[in-house]
């Protein structure tokens, strides 16, 4: 009797062992290999490498975004910086299952549905990233993602003003009105912000 108890607990601490490993490595951030790489974050999440730095002018760089290309963007984003916009991210991994994948679809199409003028003026950005690629891993700890989640993020002059997960589109991915109904409503109280 006492054999099986002792036996039930065991599996029940190696499966809470497992789960917390799998998490670990679905959202712990990896290290890179080389230490010339050396990734600097400021307050605005801008991610710049001092390789890519030293990288030739005329030779393409796979950074997202270099010292070079930052003061080459400014003058021309200048005055979108002024103004304010809402971001809706998607944020996934590399495996997808169906849900995750129901969650972005509805998320875009709610976007796409309610928020067409909004998108074309700039307003309002639409994205989906892969937070296990390097340049996108800083967003697990910028919005805290405990899971594939959609985040929508007001930016007054150049800086996030604000953020919220939306964690109810899990609850709601089954009930596609509802679904764009929360969608909708979130966003619109982001955009009364800007």
């Amino acid at each position: 009797m006492h054999i099986r108890i002792l036996i039930k607990n065991l599996l029940f601490i190696f499966v809470i062992l497992s789960l917390g490993a799998l998490f670990y490595k679905e959202f712990s951030p990896k290290k890179e290999s080389n230490a010339n790489d050396t990734t600097v974050t400021n307050s605005n999440a801008t991610v710049v490498s001092e390789k890519s730095l030293s990288a030739p002018e005329n030779q393409p760089s796979k950074e997202p975004v270099t010292k070079k290309k930052v003061e080459t963007l400014l003058p021309q984003t200048e005055v979108k910086s002024q103004q304010s916009k809402v971001i809706a991210y998607y944020f996934h991994g590399t495996f997808r299952c169906a849900t995750c994948q129901a969650i972005e679809k509805y998320s875009k199409e709610a976007i796409d549905h309610y928020f067409a003028n909004e998108l074309k003026n700039g307003k309002l950005e639409f994205k989906s990233l892969n937070v296990e690629e390097a340049e996108n891993r800083h967003y697990i700890q910028d919005y805290q993602l405990f899971s594939k989640a959609l985040v929508i993020s007001l930016i007054k002059n150049g800086k996030e003003k604000s953020w919220k997960n939306l964690v109810d589109v899990w609850t709601h991915v089954r009930d596609k009105d509802k679904f764009f109904q929360y969608v909708k409503a979130e966003v619109e109280k982001f955009l009364k912000e800007t």
